[in-house]
């Protein structure tokens, strides 16, 4: 079987190392990918840490590829060989080449560049299912994708703005209409965050977030909070009475009763399809948890994505290529887990490495 170099765990809890593994043939229903972006996640190295990869050892994580079609797989259909496009997997990230699920493919428009769409797949699902999917994996913003500004004249709040997240979200707000758009965030990046469409930034450095809803302004309700970053007492304290909460921190806990201001508060999962069509069994020891509701919502993110980035009324976030193709994304992890990332999304080049 021919080779490639991947970033692999060998077992449980082992460490990152550059290693050599076999190129994988795609199944029928998939296609084999060249990935010539991959970006990274905080739950990359989570995964590793607390023993929750999907699939068998050793194995290759990442999940926001970018690349060129090599292969196709039996009964794949509307793509060929050289093909552009970026997706979402559940692991195979970290290698210069993977298996991707060909209904999970998003063909990459003309004005856009594989280190950008790179950025999209985790964190641009995670915001688009919270505030867009109906219940029961999001709030039910805008579930047909209408571009009529459905929310124009309502206040929304995101707290930990600069995440990636974050960036998809204030973009996503804008998008509905939202006319005051609040993003709580470092002040380093407040001109950043206004150009994505916030029109208020509060510095997390001069106003702790234990007092945000103090210093917020009643003038007009915050009718949403997209929590990025786990702080869901706080997003309750400053959303009002009857208002909607989108977490991404599925760890984190709140202790107020939501009851009492009739508020709803969901967990965000940001998967493009459910286990059914991953390619992951239910029965499995650590079952992926994505649902039905997800593949149909995702067949929407998935038709009108490259429509949004063609028109520039989504762009990338921010990111910072990592040197040495395959060998950066070690320190970009570690970097990741010591929580000096910010602002940016770490992206690298696997067809940059060296055998």
């Amino acid at each position: 079987m021919p080779l490639q170099q991947a970033i692999v765990v060998q077992s449980p809890k082992a460490p990152f190392i550059l290693s050599s593994t076999e190129i994988p043939s795609p199944a029928k229903g998939e296609v084999l990918l060249k990935i010539w972006s991959v970006a990274l996640n905080p739950g990359n190295w989570k995964q590793r840490e607390y023993d929750v990869v999907l699939g068998k050892y050793p194995v290759v994580l990442g999940n926001d590829v970018a690349g060129v079609i090599e292969e196709l797989g039996e009964g794949v259909h509307g793509f060929k060989k050289g093909d552009k496009v970026f997706t979402q997997t559940p692991i195979g990230g970290f290698g210069q080449y993977t298996t991707a699920v060909a209904a999970m493919l998003i063909p990459i428009p003309n004005n856009a560049s594989f280190d950008q769409v790179a950025t999209f797949p985790i964190a641009f699902t995670t915001a688009c299912v919270g505030l867009f999917a109906s219940a029961p994996i999001g709030i039910g913003l805008n579930p047909t994708f209408s571009w009529d500004k459905p929310c124009k004249g309502e206040s929304a709040l995101i707290i930990g703005g600069a995440t990636s997240v974050g960036q998809f979200a204030i973009q996503l707000f804008k998008f509905l209409g939202f006319t005051r758009i609040i993003a709580y965030a470092s002040k380093v990046h407040f001109e950043y965050l206004q150009e994505l469409g916030s029109t208020e930034c509060i510095d997390r450095s001069e106003v702790p977030v234990d007092s945000l809803a103090a210093h917020l302004t009643q003038s007009t309700p915050i009718k949403v909070v997209f929590d990025a970053v786990g702080n869901q007492n706080e997003a309750y304290d400053c959303v009002c009475s009857g208002g909607r909460i989108v977490t991404a921190e599925w760890s984190a806990k709140h202790d107020r009763d939501l009851e009492r201001k009739k508020v709803t508060l969901v967990r965000v999962m940001g998967y493009l399809a459910g286990a059914e069509v991953m390619n992951f069994k239910r029965d499995d020891p650590k079952p992926f948890t994505a649902t039905a509701e997800h593949t149909a919502f995702g067949k929407l993110i998935i038709k009108n994505l490259p429509d949004m980035l063609t028109q520039d009324v989504i762009t990338a976030s921010r990111y910072e290529v990592l040197p040495n193709g395959l060998a950066g994304i070690l320190g970009g992890l570690e970097r990741l887990q010591k929580g000096t990332v910010s602002g940016v999304k770490l992206v690298a080049h696997p067809q940059d490495s060296t055998a």
